[in-house]
């Protein structure tokens, strides 16, 4: 793929601040699982903030094209851009934007970027759809990434949240004990009960979740 110009300069800009002592700090963070600049975030936003202001021009498509160029560097930060690329454009996401976020949270997954995918991009998305036909068959793949975001793409919806599907969802996968399936349950119990705490409550209740789980929602309960 054709690196396009903003995304080389945008890569000139970060290499400059390349850190290799922070770099392999955070990539143990990260269980050695990605290369990192050794960026820390309030510096990286800086050096993204005039690459980001100049995607307002574009149009969706190309706004895809540089994410897509970034997400395949190496380097973590460049998906952290990516994905606050997408997010700042989400007044023309379309179709093919959805599309583009679905398939992300197959491509480097883990918890920094399916989290943010999950609720910002994909939770964007869906909102206004009542049938939540790919969720649903999200909730019975054998991606744990899949199953997650299934469980936190209303994480900000608030009042607006379907519990209907987050309870049978939750339902559906509470015996997988996968450490990131049982917070994801409890994190969307979590922020659900913020806004409807009995309903919650009695949900945990009658589910029969434990552990992690019902620690993280009901951690805000009276």
């Amino acid at each position: 793929m054709k690196t396009s110009t903003p995304v080389r300069e945008l890569q000139e800009a970060m290499e400059f601040h390349r850190d290799p002592e922070k770099a392999a700090q955070m990539t143990r963070y990260m269980k050695n699982k990605f290369e990192f600049l050794g960026i820390n975030q309030p510096v990286r936003k800086d050096l993204s903030k005039p690459f980001i202001q100049a995607s307002k021009s574009f149009d969706m498509a190309e706004i895809l094209q540089q994410a897509a160029e970034l997400w395949k560097l190496p380097e973590r930060e460049y998906q952290y851009v990516a994905m606050e690329l997408l997010y700042a454009g989400r007044k023309k996401w379309n179709t093919e934007a959805e599309k583009f976020f679905l398939a992300l949270i197959r491509d480097k997954p883990w918890w920094d970027t399916v989290d943010f995918i999950a609720a910002k991009l994909i939770g964007g998305c869906l909102q206004k759809k009542k049938e939540q036909r790919i969720m649903k068959k999200w909730v019975a793949s054998d991606n744990i990434w899949e199953n997650r975001t299934a469980l936190l793409f209303q994480l900000f919806y608030k009042e607006k949240t379907d519990s209907e599907f987050l309870f049978w969802a939750i339902n559906q996968l509470k015996t997988n004990k996968e450490f990131f399936i049982q917070k994801a349950i409890g994190w969307s119990l979590r922020q659900y009960h913020r806004v409807a705490p009995e309903k919650v409550e009695a949900f945990v209740e009658a589910s029969g979740i434990t552990g992690l789980a019902k620690k993280e929602a009901l951690k805000h309960a009276g």
